[in-house]
């Protein structure tokens, strides 16, 4: 992979974490999710928002999965 789309796909993948953090955070209302994990959405009542919060999280833990290969 040439070096300028290596950067980009950096870049993209920052834009999506950043988007899902800040989601998260909407979501939990805290920031607590951070440290915590997906144990902050078993305090979550409503089970839209789990939901939204898990889809987040399992994005966010792709993302890192794809940085620690690039």
């Amino acid at each position: 992979m040439s070096i300028s789309k290596s950067k980009n796909l950096e870049r993209k993948l920052n834009n999506i974490s950043k988007e899902a953090t800040d989601q998260l955070n909407n979501v939990c209302g805290t920031t607590l999710w951070e440290s915590l994990g997906f144990m902050i959405f078993d305090q979550l009542k409503d089970p839209e928002k789990i939901a939204k919060a898990n889809f987040y999280y399992g994005q966010l833990q792709i993302i890192n999965e794809i940085k620690f290969f690039i």
